[in-house]
């Protein structure tokens, strides 16, 4: 039974090794994918509004193409934030919102 629990916690040690020589970080692999989730969200939400708007009268394509990119950033970054809680990617969320926000009413108010 000594030998077994010993041979599990070499297992460990060797499993936790080679993790850490790894250069891939799986938490930040998840945010990722998490964010890329959250950004088609977002992005689908902003172009759907647009598309609303855009039906009465011709609206102005790059800030409509603005607004969506910068919702796509939103949503990558705010699952970046979530994992790391650095206060950068929160200014990055932040930011990019109020361009979206900004953008999508150039868009659809001119």
């Amino acid at each position: 039974m000594n030998k077994l629990v010993e041979n599990n916690e070499n297992r460990k040690a060797e499993i936790l090794a080679k993790s850490k020589k790894a250069k891939k970080d799986e938490g930040m692999e998840n945010a990722d994918y998490r964010g890329s989730k959250i950004g088609v969200f977002v992005y689908a939400g902003v172009a759907f509004f647009l598309m609303i708007f855009s039906m009465p009268d011709n609206m102005n394509i790059v800030s409509a193409i603005a607004s969506l990119s910068f919702a796509w950033v939103v949503g990558g970054t705010f699952s970046y934030y979530r994992f790391t809680k650095e206060k950068f990617y929160l200014v990055c969320v932040i930011a990019s919102a109020i361009a979206t926000i900004a953008f999508a009413l150039m868009a659809v108010l001119q």
